[in-house]
């Protein structure tokens, strides 16, 4: 670490000496217990692997699922809320110090009776603002007032690097201003999704009712709510579309854009944003939203500006407006109950202070030789990946030159960043969690509007240490692996190499095969968005990805819901080349070489069930469906099934044959890294 909390570092030292570094006397990582022998694992391995477990769970019913990423995260959450909470009893720290920022951040998220006490007043102004306006100008204005101030109405907007010269930051313009998290909640007429289409009419007209207004202007307002986000839905891109980096990369003059959007020139101004160019993803949909802003009556345009206040900080306003956001989360999620409120907070503090947070967190749960660890294991993967591009038997040697010099330029972050974000500017009291977020949120469009035009920092992360997760960035030919998830079941400090290898080499060699599936592999070595593949190679990619949309096209997960082979195919590459790939790095440890039985299992087994149990998660059938609808993952048993079923090495290590479920004939099982 380049900084030091220095006072925050102090107020917690005591509990920050003893950091977990316990030597391999830890009980088996491959959980026998979750095993359900009597499913053949040339069946459904996936339940092989785990069904014991799944068929015995109960999840908890604050829980949308239970299962690995759910435990991992409790953790974490648990590892921050000491830190926090230890914090928010302090009144003497220094002012915009860390110490005093995270503390009284987390205590006003806490203050429920505070917050019952003054009600709806800490958004009365923004409120009333919204209810003032009385010209065309005056609804450009509240826009960019409600983007400096933690809301998104209308659209996306974000400063990252340009997608053709990714040196550069440049400002980004994309769809979006749904309540809904897309365009398919709103036009689909599936009984499931027309259920949660009347939640959120309901959560909307609870809303109103709550503001003041009467039973029925409510319900008139809840209506023009919807009726005017279909709009915008309807000339939205559906989440397959998005996918396409180059179909959603336009690079507009400013001076054109009122061509495009009336009034867009004026807006950018309004908004702080000054550039020549810009770059927006679907023209079409601004097109759109242009007319919407000039037809719409005034009262509906109002209408949806004052719900998206409402609906971004219903958590922090009093208890009617928590549940009636919660009971519409339900539709989607399941969920029986509410997470405990320490929970919800603590998430709160990481979202918006997560580097001050993160240091305190990897000071004490991130243990230099697990960095270490973790670097060997992706110095290996990394290498075999050279190897099977230089063996691939589909793709030329220009192409594979090409390839090789853009794996060996991927940038590799593993924990935490070399640099922290500096919040000494963000004022935060403890009695205002409104204003506060107002504050970080201020901070945070601050910072995105100082970024472009200017060079590109690539040593940025995009999560905060504790994230239960890891990505690829594309334009930055980046990997990143945060703190949060080099935990077991990922990764085991002193675990053996097949469980390693199975778990967090799998999540590497995923990250790694992101920079060459669909979408990455149009990024060059810079991460700039250029076509680097010869003709035919490009052509022989696609009829091999192809094959990977047709398999995973015909997986059911519940009632009528097939997997979206489209909307999936990058992970879905990404799930079969890093398992691959971690597959081949295990087989040059010594342990990947022997026949060594541990537990009653061979090294292969033991690689394989433990790439399984790493995905151990069970889901509600409402998160399911949705899932399906949002997620570009397929869901657990097909991230497991789908892979192992294309690997001949599986079929050795549980002796799959033709007739058994898993089997795949060769001809039709996929291979591309």
């Amino acid at each position: 670490m380049k900084k030091i909390l220095g006072i925050l570092l102090i107020i917690v030292v005591a509990s920050c000496q003893n950091k977990t570094s316990e030597p391999a006397n830890e009980p088996d990582a491959i959980d026998r217990s979750a095993m359900d022998t009597t499913v053949r694992p040339q069946d459904n391995f996936f339940m092989y692997a785990s069904g014991t477990w799944l068929k015995n769970t109960v999840i908890p019913p604050s829980q949308s699922g239970w299962g690995s990423f759910f435990i991992l995260f409790d953790t974490a959450l648990s590892r921050m809320h000491f830190l926090v909470d230890s914090l928010s009893g302090l009144t003497n720290t220094v002012k915009n110090s860390p110490a005093q920022q995270v503390g009284d951040l987390y205590y006003s998220a806490m203050d429920s009776a505070g917050i019952e006490k003054k009600g709806i007043q800490p958004l009365k102004p923004e409120l009333d603002g919204i209810e003032a306006i009385s010209s065309r100008e005056g609804f450009m204005d509240e826009i960019a007032k409600e983007w400096a101030a933690n809301h998104s109405p209308f659209f996306n907007f974000y400063a990252s690097p340009d997608d053709r010269n990714s040196a550069v930051y440049a400002a980004h313009f994309d769809q979006g201003g749904l309540g809904m998290p897309n365009r398919e909640y709103y036009l689909k007429q599936d009984s499931s999704i027309v259920k949660i289409r009347k939640a959120y009419t309901e959560m909307a007209r609870k809303f109103f009712l709550l503001s003041g207004y009467d039973s029925v202007m409510a319900v008139k307002k809840a209506a023009s709510l919807l009726a005017l986000e279909t709009s915008l839905a309807k000339a939205s891109k559906s989440p397959v579309e998005l996918r396409d980096p180059v179909a959603n990369y336009h690079k507009i003059p400013v001076s054109k854009l009122d061509e495009i959007m009336p009034g867009w020139k004026a807006l950018l101004g309004k908004m702080n944003i000054h550039a020549d160019t810009i770059l927006v993803g679907q023209p079409e949909y601004f097109k759109a939203l242009g007319k919407v802003l000039a037809s719409a009556e005034p009262a509906d345009l109002k209408n949806y500006l004052a719900f998206h206040v409402l609906y971004d900080d219903a958590y922090y306003l009093p208890s009617a407006f928590v549940n009636a956001r919660f009971e519409y989360a339900k539709s989607l999620s399941g969920q029986q109950f509410m997470k405990e409120r320490w929970k919800r907070m603590v998430t709160l503090v990481d979202q918006q202070m997560g580097d001050a947070l993160g240091q305190l967190y990897v000071q004490k749960y991130f243990p230099p030789e697990a960095k270490e660890r973790m670097l060997e294991l992706v110095n290996n993967l990394e290498a075999t990946y050279a190897e099977r591009i230089k063996q691939l038997d589909w793709m030329s040697d220009s192409t594979k030159q090409k390839a090789l010099v853009k794996l060996n330029a991927i940038a590799k972050k593993i924990g935490y960043p070399d640099k922290w974000k500096d919040y000494s500017s963000i004022t935060i009291t403890r009695d205002d969690i409104i204003e506060n977020l107002r504050q970080t949120a201020g901070y945070e469009y601050k910072r995105q509007l100082n970024k472009i035009g200017k060079p590109v920092d690539r040593t940025e992360w995009f999560v905060s240490p504790p994230t239960i997760d890891a990505y690829y960035d594309p334009t930055q030919n980046n990997i990143n692996f945060p703190a949060g998830i080099l935990q077991p079941p990922f990764f085991y400090l002193h675990g053996d190499d097949a469980v390693n290898y199975g778990g967090i080499g799998f999540v590497i060699g995923h990250e790694i095969t992101h920079g060459f599936d669909d979408e990455g592999r149009q990024y060059d070595a810079n991460g700039n968005l250029h076509d680097w593949w010869t003709r035919e190679d490009a052509a022989k990619f696609k009829e091999r990805a192809s094959a990977v949309v047709k398999q995973y096209n015909g997986y059911i997960v519940i009632d009528t819901f097939h997997i979206n082979g489209e909307l999936t195919e990058g992970e879905n590459l990404a799930d079969n080349g890093g398992l691959s790939i971690a597959y081949a790095a295990f087989k040059k440890t010594k342990e990947g070489q022997s026949n060594e039985l541990i537990n009653g299992l061979t090294p292969d087994q033991r690689f394989f069930l433990s790439a399984a149990q790493v995905w151990r998660i069970k889901n509600r059938d409402e998160s399911l469906r949705t899932m399906v609808l949002t997620n570009p993952h397929s869901t657990e048993m097909y991230r497991v099934n789908g892979p192992v079923s294309n690997m001949p090495a599986f079929y050795q290590a549980f002796n799959v044959k033709e007739g058994d479920k898993m089997y795949r004939a060769d001809s039709v099982r996929v291979k591309v890294w």
